[in-house]
């Protein structure tokens, strides 16, 4: 994708996110690594990271990304004052931004109303609040390229026009936390799918990258499980609610990456891409499928208290 291409605006493809450019700012290395190995994880052809927001604009120059996602509280130049310096181009050229309408994703642990509307009168696009997961990241990614919002430049504002409102909670195509009822049609047992089965390969392409599970990788695991469960259990799939559950006591019985054995981990992502292959199993077999997990697990949470006793 060159620079002068536009943005995709239909459904993502591959061909979408390997063409992309996106730059990350965090002053926190580790936040840093996770959000870019994710990125990369999930498709993204190239990453580029910054610190602090003056490094960030050196490299808006020379690099023209398609997305920004920065941090909030950073030193030397934090996250809004990068957004208002990108966004005050459009008014006064500046050499350093190239385009002064290239959509800003804050990442921040702030979720007050107050904090939203300073950040969306930066002219911020949109919100991951941490901690967050492979799917909260790309969602963020879609609702940018297919459904961009109106540019305004005024006297009073300059940005993305704020009357659609910011989703902070949005961590996929599921946003409803109400009665699993009200989920449970076909149309959103199918986007349930689609979601889990994209941050299972997400997650196992951040392990390989990393060449194998560390502390951050491993909560990151217990995240995606923990929502996996939650949208299963929002379209009332007790199967995948079920797989989802052994691995969260597994880890929570290891303790920590040490004692992970990535084979259980990897077991459990084959069953649970199993179940959502074949939704039309017979109930014996993935009653037998859940059996099988929890056994293994039973098995390794006995060892281990027997290591630590």
């Amino acid at each position: 994708m060159s620079s002068q291409r536009l943005l995709p605006s239909a459904n993502l493809t591959p061909d979408d996110l390997s063409g992309l450019k996106i730059l990350v700012v965090d002053d926190h290395s580790n936040t840093l690594r996770l959000i870019t190995d994710l990125l990369r994880a999930g498709g993204v052809g190239e990453v580029y990271t910054a610190p602090d927001g003056n490094r960030a604009r050196d490299l808006l120059r020379h690099r023209c990304p398609h997305i920004i996602f920065t941090d909030w509280s950073m030193p030397v130049m934090d996250g809004l004052e990068l957004v208002r310096s990108i966004r005050r181009a459009a008014i006064h050229p500046d050499p350093l931004v190239p385009n002064a309408e290239v959509p800003v994703v804050m990442v921040t642990g702030q979720r007050s109303e107050r904090d939203v509307q300073i950040a969306r009168l930066a002219g911020v696009n949109e919100f991951v609040i941490k901690p967050f997961t492979p799917a909260a990241l790309l969602s963020r990614i879609q609702l940018v390229l297919k459904k961009p919002r109106p540019f305004i430049i005024s006297e009073a504002y300059v940005g993305p026009d704020r009357r659609r409102k910011i989703e902070l909670n949005y961590s996929g195509p599921l946003r409803r936390t109400c009665d699993p009822d009200e989920v449970a049609d076909e149309v959103e047992r199918e986007i349930a799918r689609e979601t889990i089965s994209v941050e299972l390969e997400a997650m196992r392409r951040l392990i390989t990258a990393r060449g194998g599970v560390d502390r951050s990788t491993l909560q990151m695991i217990y995240r995606v499980m923990q929502h996996t469960s939650f949208r299963a259990r929002q379209v009332r799939d007790k199967t995948v609610e079920r797989a989802s559950q052994s691995m969260l006591t597994y880890v929570e019985a290891m303790g920590g990456p040490e004692a992970c054995d990535p084979a259980v981990i990897e077991i459990h992502f084959d069953a649970i891409r199993n179940l959502l292959s074949h939704t039309e199993m017979e109930e014996g077999e993935a009653d037998r499928i859940g059996r099988n997990l929890e056994a293994v697990v039973s098995r390794k949470s006995a060892r281990r208290l027997v290591a630590v006793g």
